[in-house]
């Protein structure tokens, strides 16, 4: 006898099709998304402080040994590894309810009349799921970005780092690389659930059932994370510089005068100006410094991420 529970428990919320609440994709992406960051919180802030050192010619960077022993030594042990862990759990909740509750909307807004095949449909959805989630939780990213900037061995508060924000550049100052972070996060999400899916719905329909398939299946999101981040990791080293060019604790670098240099000559540059600049300033290995780091916590993220979202979809 087929258990009547089947159908459920195998039925893809993501897919093409599917009727979803999106209050329940609401609810079932912020838990994902406090549950991926409470995997990966250290991981996070040891990928964005490589994101912000600049490699500049003659001097190679500290290795990451060094700067994590530096962490524990000066900025007040383990807990400096935690930086940002305030606005950060409050970024990845905000972004995993955005992201998998507008999937839903925009999911369900195309409908199954869309002339669109199962695979463009996701990679169209997630583009724009992700330009949603991206500009509902960005300030919390910033916040979140200064925080671990900062070297200092008293973590600062989130008041304190709003007023900081808001005294020193105003509400534009909440929003630095908005536009620039849509764009990544867009290409990134739509990579990620293209990918997905594509995988998927190959494996469902494409492809017998055997060994290989069914690894390929349960690789799905693991490949979708790795192949979005390797695409769009430079965009996002640019963005991150971009959201700190401006705070105190990169231009007064008491530690090193040439990252002050550095950072000062990224004032007032565009988006692509500030690249070029890294690319010929550090080389194009600079725009991928911390992208081992970022992999190793991309990959549980993203694994926990689209698990959690589903297990909680199905308890409804």
């Amino acid at each position: 006898m087929t258990n009547i529970d089947d159908g459920q428990h195998n039925t893809d919320h993501l897919r093409k099709g599917e009727d979803v609440k999106v209050s329940q994709s609401l609810v079932a992406g912020s838990v994902s998304g406090l549950l991926a960051r409470t995997v990966i919180a250290p991981l996070d802030t040891l990928k964005i402080r490589l994101q912000l050192r600049p490699s500049y010619t003659g001097q190679a960077p500290s290795g990451l040994l060094k700067m994590m022993k530096g962490m524990i030594l000066n900025e007040g042990g383990l807990r400096s590894f935690w930086k940002g862990n305030v606005p950060g759990t409050m970024m990845y909740v905000l972004y995993g309810g955005a992201q998998f509750s507008s999937y839903s909307f925009y999911n369900n807004l195309f409908g199954e009349t869309s002339d669109m095949n199962g695979q463009l449909q996701s990679l169209v959805v997630g583009a724009l799921a992700g330009m949603t989630s991206s500009f509902v939780s960005y300030p919390t990213d910033v916040l979140r970005t200064r925080f671990i900037a900062n070297q200092d061995v008293a973590l600062s508060s989130l008041s304190h780092g709003c007023k900081e924000i808001w005294n020193m550049e105003g509400i534009p100052g909440f929003f630095r690389g908005c536009t620039a972070s849509m764009f990544t996060i867009t290409l990134s999400a739509s990579i990620l659930f293209g990918t997905y899916e594509s995988i998927k719905i190959y494996c469902d329909e494409y492809s017998k059932e055997s060994d290989y398939t069914n690894y390929l299946r349960y690789s799905a999101s693991s490949i979708s994370g790795v192949t979005s981040k390797m695409v769009t990791y430079p965009l996002d080293t640019i963005r991150r510089r971009i959201q700190v060019r401006n705070s105190v604790y990169v231009q007064h670098n008491v530690e090193n005068k040439i990252v002050t240099e550095i950072y000062q000559s990224y004032k007032g540059a565009s988006f692509i100006r500030m690249g070029l600049n890294i690319l010929r300033q550090e080389g194009l290995l600079s725009l991928y410094q911390g992208v081992s780091m970022s992999l190793c916590k991309t990959v549980p993220s993203t694994v926990v991420s689209l698990w959690a979202y589903e297990t909680v979809m199905r308890l409804y």
